[in-house]
Protein backbone atom coordinates (compact mmCIF):
# COMPACT_ATOMS: atom_id res chain seq x y z
CA UNK A 1 0.00 0.00 0.00
CA UNK A 2 1.46 3.83 -1.00
CA UNK A 3 1.91 5.47 2.08
CA UNK A 4 3.27 9.01 0.29
CA UNK A 5 0.26 10.61 -1.25
CA UNK A 6 3.10 11.98 -3.81
CA UNK A 7 4.68 9.21 -4.50
CA UNK A 8 1.22 7.67 -5.08
CA UNK A 9 0.02 10.27 -7.52
CA UNK A 10 3.66 9.58 -8.92
CA UNK A 11 2.58 6.16 -9.56
CA UNK A 12 -0.65 6.56 -10.99
CA UNK A 13 0.86 8.98 -13.65
CA UNK A 14 3.33 6.68 -14.57
CA UNK A 15 0.75 3.70 -15.22
CA UNK A 16 -1.74 6.61 -17.01
CA UNK A 17 1.38 7.14 -19.69
CA UNK A 18 2.04 3.27 -20.12
CA UNK A 19 -1.40 3.12 -20.53
CA UNK A 20 -2.18 6.09 -23.10
CA UNK A 21 0.91 5.01 -24.78
CA UNK A 22 0.12 1.17 -25.38
CA UNK A 23 -3.45 2.28 -26.64
CA UNK A 24 -1.58 4.74 -29.29
CA UNK A 25 0.88 2.64 -30.36
CA UNK A 26 -1.55 -0.54 -30.82
CA UNK A 27 -3.38 1.96 -32.81
CA UNK A 28 -0.45 3.20 -35.21
CA UNK A 29 0.68 -0.16 -35.09
CA UNK A 30 0.60 -2.02 -38.86
CA UNK A 31 -2.37 -4.54 -38.93
CA UNK A 32 -1.97 -7.46 -38.30
CA UNK A 33 -4.99 -9.35 -40.17
CA UNK A 34 -4.61 -10.62 -43.57
CA UNK A 35 -6.71 -8.94 -46.72
CA UNK A 36 -8.39 -11.19 -48.19
CA UNK A 37 -9.75 -8.72 -51.22
CA UNK A 38 -8.70 -6.33 -53.00
CA UNK A 39 -10.05 -3.16 -55.28
CA UNK A 40 -8.86 -0.23 -57.40
CA UNK A 41 -9.56 3.23 -56.41
CA UNK A 42 -12.21 5.05 -58.84
CA UNK A 43 -10.89 8.73 -58.30
CA UNK A 44 -8.81 10.46 -55.97
CA UNK A 45 -10.18 10.19 -52.11
CA UNK A 46 -9.83 11.08 -48.96
CA UNK A 47 -9.01 8.39 -46.54
CA UNK A 48 -9.94 8.70 -43.10
CA UNK A 49 -9.21 6.84 -39.88
CA UNK A 50 -13.32 5.94 -39.07
CA UNK A 51 -15.63 4.98 -41.38
CA UNK A 52 -17.03 8.27 -40.92
CA UNK A 53 -16.48 11.97 -42.97
CA UNK A 54 -15.80 13.32 -39.25
CA UNK A 55 -13.08 11.53 -38.28
CA UNK A 56 -9.94 12.51 -39.18
CA UNK A 57 -8.39 12.60 -42.89
CA UNK A 58 -5.12 10.08 -42.90
CA UNK A 59 -4.19 11.36 -46.52
CA UNK A 60 -5.44 11.09 -50.09
CA UNK A 61 -5.13 7.80 -52.40
CA UNK A 62 -4.96 8.46 -56.14
CA UNK A 63 -7.55 7.34 -58.85
CA UNK A 64 -6.03 4.23 -60.20
CA UNK A 65 -4.22 2.56 -57.24
CA UNK A 66 -4.62 -1.03 -56.21
CA UNK A 67 -5.69 -1.14 -53.02
CA UNK A 68 -5.75 -4.24 -50.39
CA UNK A 69 -9.19 -4.30 -48.96
CA UNK A 70 -10.33 -5.40 -45.83
CA UNK A 71 -14.24 -5.03 -45.26
CA UNK A 72 -16.12 -3.63 -47.91
CA UNK A 73 -19.39 -1.95 -46.58
CA UNK A 74 -22.64 -0.02 -48.19
CA UNK A 75 -21.36 2.96 -47.77
CA UNK A 76 -17.19 2.74 -46.51
CA UNK A 77 -14.39 0.63 -47.56
CA UNK A 78 -11.81 -0.69 -44.60
CA UNK A 79 -8.60 -0.71 -47.20
CA UNK A 80 -4.38 -0.53 -46.90
CA UNK A 81 -3.45 2.78 -46.38
CA UNK A 82 0.52 3.43 -46.19
CA UNK A 83 1.17 0.74 -43.03
CA UNK A 84 -2.01 0.66 -41.31
CA UNK A 85 -5.65 1.13 -42.23
CA UNK A 86 -8.04 3.60 -43.23
CA UNK A 87 -11.69 3.93 -44.54
CA UNK A 88 -12.96 5.28 -48.13
CA UNK A 89 -16.24 5.77 -49.45
CA UNK A 90 -17.37 2.29 -50.94
CA UNK A 91 -18.80 3.88 -54.51
CA UNK A 92 -15.65 4.60 -55.17
CA UNK A 93 -14.00 1.72 -54.84
CA UNK A 94 -14.16 -0.73 -58.16
CA UNK A 95 -13.10 -4.01 -59.25
CA UNK A 96 -13.19 -5.48 -55.84
CA UNK A 97 -12.88 -8.88 -55.69
CA UNK A 98 -11.03 -11.81 -53.53
CA UNK A 99 -7.31 -12.92 -53.76
CA UNK A 100 -8.37 -16.55 -53.31
CA UNK A 101 -12.11 -16.78 -55.57
CA UNK A 102 -12.54 -20.06 -53.69
CA UNK A 103 -12.19 -18.21 -50.29
CA UNK A 104 -16.25 -17.32 -50.34
CA UNK A 105 -18.46 -14.63 -51.44
CA UNK A 106 -17.53 -11.12 -52.52
CA UNK A 107 -17.23 -8.89 -49.49
CA UNK A 108 -20.43 -6.37 -48.72
CA UNK A 109 -22.55 -9.36 -50.75
CA UNK A 110 -25.68 -11.68 -49.07
CA UNK A 111 -25.26 -15.02 -49.06
CA UNK A 112 -28.46 -16.59 -50.20
CA UNK A 113 -29.77 -20.06 -49.54
CA UNK A 114 -32.34 -20.29 -52.07
CA UNK A 115 -34.14 -19.76 -55.06
CA UNK A 116 -38.21 -20.02 -54.80
CA UNK A 117 -41.09 -20.88 -57.58
CA UNK A 118 -44.25 -18.73 -57.46
CA UNK A 119 -47.26 -21.19 -57.60
CA UNK A 120 -49.32 -18.26 -57.41
CA UNK A 121 -49.63 -14.66 -57.70
CA UNK A 122 -48.26 -13.07 -54.74
CA UNK A 123 -47.17 -9.67 -53.58
CA UNK A 124 -45.16 -7.86 -50.87
CA UNK A 125 -44.74 -4.39 -49.39
CA UNK A 126 -41.68 -2.48 -49.15
CA UNK A 127 -41.77 -0.50 -45.83
CA UNK A 128 -42.39 3.12 -46.65
CA UNK A 129 -44.41 1.89 -50.15
CA UNK A 130 -48.13 3.10 -50.51
CA UNK A 131 -49.10 -0.21 -52.58
CA UNK A 132 -48.09 -3.98 -52.75
CA UNK A 133 -45.46 -5.05 -55.61
CA UNK A 134 -47.11 -7.95 -57.12
CA UNK A 135 -45.30 -11.49 -58.37
CA UNK A 136 -47.08 -13.44 -61.13
CA UNK A 137 -47.16 -17.37 -60.67
CA UNK A 138 -44.24 -18.79 -62.76
CA UNK A 139 -41.69 -16.38 -61.56
CA UNK A 140 -38.83 -17.56 -59.86
CA UNK A 141 -37.36 -15.36 -56.57
CA UNK A 142 -33.65 -15.60 -54.91
CA UNK A 143 -34.39 -15.99 -51.60
CA UNK A 144 -31.70 -14.81 -48.70
CA UNK A 145 -33.24 -16.46 -45.73
CA UNK A 146 -37.00 -18.26 -44.79
CA UNK A 147 -38.18 -19.55 -41.99
CA UNK A 148 -41.64 -19.32 -39.67
CA UNK A 149 -43.54 -19.69 -42.76
CA UNK A 150 -41.89 -15.83 -44.22
CA UNK A 151 -38.79 -15.48 -47.17
CA UNK A 152 -36.84 -12.49 -47.47
CA UNK A 153 -34.81 -10.53 -50.17
CA UNK A 154 -33.36 -7.82 -51.04
CA UNK A 155 -35.75 -5.40 -53.35
CA UNK A 156 -34.14 -2.68 -55.44
CA UNK A 157 -31.77 -0.19 -53.41
CA UNK A 158 -33.73 -0.75 -49.57
CA UNK A 159 -31.64 -0.92 -47.05
CA UNK A 160 -33.53 -3.90 -45.61
CA UNK A 161 -34.39 -7.13 -46.99
CA UNK A 162 -37.93 -7.29 -47.69
CA UNK A 163 -40.71 -9.60 -46.50
CA UNK A 164 -42.82 -12.22 -48.11
CA UNK A 165 -44.89 -15.46 -47.25
CA UNK A 166 -44.05 -18.54 -48.28
CA UNK A 167 -47.31 -19.98 -48.77
CA UNK A 168 -47.17 -19.56 -52.26
CA UNK A 169 -43.93 -20.31 -53.06
CA UNK A 170 -41.53 -23.66 -53.13
CA UNK A 171 -37.79 -23.93 -52.84
CA UNK A 172 -35.04 -24.85 -54.19
CA UNK A 173 -31.87 -24.79 -51.89
CA UNK A 174 -28.70 -24.15 -53.46
CA UNK A 175 -25.79 -26.48 -53.81
CA UNK A 176 -22.34 -25.36 -52.63
CA UNK A 177 -20.07 -25.85 -55.52
CA UNK A 178 -18.20 -28.72 -53.45
CA UNK A 179 -20.92 -31.18 -53.44
CA UNK A 180 -22.90 -30.24 -56.22
CA UNK A 181 -23.50 -32.88 -58.97
CA UNK A 182 -24.31 -32.52 -62.58
CA UNK A 183 -27.28 -30.87 -62.73
CA UNK A 184 -27.69 -29.24 -59.24
CA UNK A 185 -28.36 -25.31 -59.15
CA UNK A 186 -25.14 -23.83 -57.83
CA UNK A 187 -26.90 -19.98 -57.13
CA UNK A 188 -29.48 -17.58 -58.29
CA UNK A 189 -29.77 -14.09 -58.04
CA UNK A 190 -33.21 -12.09 -58.85
CA UNK A 191 -33.57 -8.22 -59.73
CA UNK A 192 -36.89 -6.20 -60.43
CA UNK A 193 -37.60 -4.12 -63.48
CA UNK A 194 -40.81 -1.59 -64.61
CA UNK A 195 -43.19 -3.40 -66.94
CA UNK A 196 -45.17 -0.20 -67.79
CA UNK A 197 -45.64 0.47 -70.99
CA UNK A 198 -46.56 4.68 -70.53
CA UNK A 199 -43.10 5.42 -69.47
CA UNK A 200 -41.27 6.53 -72.85
CA UNK A 201 -39.34 4.29 -74.49
CA UNK A 202 -39.88 0.90 -71.93
CA UNK A 203 -41.81 -1.34 -74.18
CA UNK A 204 -38.44 -1.24 -76.18
CA UNK A 205 -36.65 -1.82 -73.13
CA UNK A 206 -39.12 -4.86 -71.89
CA UNK A 207 -37.94 -6.03 -75.64
CA UNK A 208 -34.73 -5.76 -74.94
CA UNK A 209 -34.85 -7.67 -71.67
CA UNK A 210 -36.84 -10.57 -72.95
CA UNK A 211 -34.35 -11.22 -75.91
CA UNK A 212 -30.88 -10.79 -73.77
CA UNK A 213 -32.68 -13.36 -71.69
CA UNK A 214 -33.28 -16.17 -74.00
CA UNK A 215 -29.95 -15.66 -75.80
CA UNK A 216 -27.94 -16.28 -72.48
CA UNK A 217 -30.58 -19.18 -71.38
CA UNK A 218 -28.37 -22.49 -71.87
CA UNK A 219 -24.78 -20.98 -72.31
CA UNK A 220 -22.30 -23.32 -71.11
CA UNK A 221 -19.16 -21.86 -69.76
CA UNK A 222 -16.63 -25.05 -69.54
CA UNK A 223 -13.53 -25.14 -66.99
CA UNK A 224 -10.90 -22.31 -66.81
CA UNK A 225 -13.11 -20.56 -70.22
CA UNK A 226 -13.68 -16.92 -70.02
CA UNK A 227 -17.59 -16.10 -70.15
CA UNK A 228 -17.96 -12.39 -72.07
CA UNK A 229 -21.54 -11.14 -71.71
CA UNK A 230 -20.86 -8.97 -75.04
CA UNK A 231 -20.00 -12.51 -77.15
CA UNK A 232 -23.25 -13.52 -76.07
CA UNK A 233 -25.37 -10.65 -76.28
CA UNK A 234 -23.58 -8.11 -78.32
CA UNK A 235 -23.41 -5.89 -80.21
CA UNK A 236 -26.43 -3.55 -79.19
CA UNK A 237 -27.37 -2.36 -82.74
CA UNK A 238 -30.45 -2.85 -84.85
CA UNK A 239 -29.20 -5.37 -86.82
CA UNK A 240 -28.76 -7.67 -83.83
CA UNK A 241 -32.28 -7.38 -82.81
CA UNK A 242 -32.39 -4.78 -80.52
CA UNK A 243 -34.68 -1.85 -79.85
CA UNK A 244 -34.49 1.75 -78.63
CA UNK A 245 -34.28 2.10 -74.80
CA UNK A 246 -33.50 4.28 -72.15
CA UNK A 247 -29.79 3.78 -71.18
CA UNK A 248 -27.78 4.81 -68.00
CA UNK A 249 -30.36 3.84 -65.38
CA UNK A 250 -33.59 4.92 -67.34
CA UNK A 251 -32.24 8.50 -68.29
CA UNK A 252 -33.63 10.27 -71.18
CA UNK A 253 -30.90 8.76 -73.27
CA UNK A 254 -31.87 6.42 -75.88
CA UNK A 255 -29.90 3.69 -77.32
CA UNK A 256 -30.29 0.62 -78.40
CA UNK A 257 -30.07 -2.44 -76.35
CA UNK A 258 -31.51 -0.98 -73.43
CA UNK A 259 -32.19 -2.95 -70.54
CA UNK A 260 -29.81 -5.08 -71.15
CA UNK A 261 -27.25 -3.98 -68.58
CA UNK A 262 -29.84 -4.70 -66.36
CA UNK A 263 -29.38 -8.62 -67.13
CA UNK A 264 -25.82 -8.63 -67.30
CA UNK A 265 -25.85 -6.75 -63.66
CA UNK A 266 -28.22 -9.84 -62.70
CA UNK A 267 -25.65 -12.16 -63.54
CA UNK A 268 -22.72 -10.24 -62.04
CA UNK A 269 -24.68 -10.51 -58.67
CA UNK A 270 -23.98 -14.25 -58.83
CA UNK A 271 -20.32 -13.94 -60.21
CA UNK A 272 -19.68 -12.19 -57.01
CA UNK A 273 -20.89 -15.10 -54.63
CA UNK A 274 -19.68 -18.01 -56.11
CA UNK A 275 -15.89 -19.17 -57.33
CA UNK A 276 -14.93 -16.88 -60.19
CA UNK A 277 -12.33 -14.53 -61.18
CA UNK A 278 -13.87 -10.97 -62.42
CA UNK A 279 -11.70 -9.96 -65.89
CA UNK A 280 -13.61 -6.93 -66.24
CA UNK A 281 -16.43 -5.07 -65.50
CA UNK A 282 -17.59 -1.68 -65.74
CA UNK A 283 -20.12 0.09 -63.13
CA UNK A 284 -22.56 2.57 -64.97
CA UNK A 285 -21.77 5.47 -62.45
CA UNK A 286 -20.46 5.95 -58.77
CA UNK A 287 -23.90 6.22 -57.85
CA UNK A 288 -25.12 3.06 -59.44
CA UNK A 289 -28.40 2.17 -60.50
CA UNK A 290 -32.13 2.13 -59.28
CA UNK A 291 -32.21 -1.72 -59.10
CA UNK A 292 -29.10 -2.69 -57.48
CA UNK A 293 -26.97 -0.92 -54.47
CA UNK A 294 -24.36 1.38 -55.54
CA UNK A 295 -20.90 -0.96 -56.53
CA UNK A 296 -23.50 -4.00 -57.64
CA UNK A 297 -23.86 -3.35 -60.87
CA UNK A 298 -22.37 -3.75 -64.13
CA UNK A 299 -22.65 -2.24 -67.11
CA UNK A 300 -22.19 -3.20 -71.12
CA UNK A 301 -22.02 -1.12 -74.29
CA UNK A 302 -20.20 -2.42 -77.47
CA UNK A 303 -17.14 -0.82 -75.61
CA UNK A 304 -17.28 -2.27 -72.43
CA UNK A 305 -17.84 -6.14 -71.12
CA UNK A 306 -18.45 -8.00 -68.38
CA UNK A 307 -16.40 -11.26 -68.69
CA UNK A 308 -15.24 -13.70 -65.55
CA UNK A 309 -13.29 -16.99 -65.44
CA UNK A 310 -14.72 -20.15 -64.68
CA UNK A 311 -12.54 -21.50 -61.77
CA UNK A 312 -14.79 -24.06 -60.64
CA UNK A 313 -13.87 -27.85 -61.89
CA UNK A 314 -16.84 -28.60 -63.78
CA UNK A 315 -18.90 -27.04 -66.44
CA UNK A 316 -21.46 -24.39 -65.58
CA UNK A 317 -24.88 -23.53 -67.64
CA UNK A 318 -26.58 -20.55 -67.04
CA UNK A 319 -30.41 -19.60 -67.57
CA UNK A 320 -32.25 -16.45 -67.49
CA UNK A 321 -36.57 -15.91 -67.03
CA UNK A 322 -37.80 -12.80 -67.26
CA UNK A 323 -41.59 -12.50 -66.23
CA UNK A 324 -43.43 -9.42 -65.30
CA UNK A 325 -40.70 -7.28 -63.56
CA UNK A 326 -38.62 -9.53 -62.06
CA UNK A 327 -35.82 -11.32 -63.67
CA UNK A 328 -33.55 -13.84 -62.05
CA UNK A 329 -30.33 -15.44 -63.32
CA UNK A 330 -29.07 -19.09 -62.52
CA UNK A 331 -26.20 -20.54 -62.52
CA UNK A 332 -26.16 -24.82 -62.72
CA UNK A 333 -23.45 -27.37 -62.46
CA UNK A 334 -24.04 -28.85 -65.96
CA UNK A 335 -25.06 -32.52 -66.80
CA UNK A 336 -21.83 -33.02 -68.73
Amino acid sequence: MCKNIQMCRLILFVHLLLFLFAGFSLAESPVSEEPMFWGVIGKRLDVHKYGSEDSPVLGRVEKGTSVDVYKKGRTWTKISYEESTGYVLTKFVEMVQRKNPFDGPMPGTSKHIAVAHVDADTCFLPEGYRYPIRVSKGSWLSIHTAGDGKVTFPYRREPEDVVMSSANLTLTPFVDWQQAKPGDLLYAFTTFYSTSTTKEGNTGRLYNIDLASKRLSGVLVAPDEVFSFNSVCGPYTAENGYKEAPILSGESKMGFGGGVCQVCSTIYNIVLRIPTVILDMNWHAQAGTAYLPAGFDATVSNTKDMQFRNVLPYTIRIEFQSLDGVMTAFFYRADS
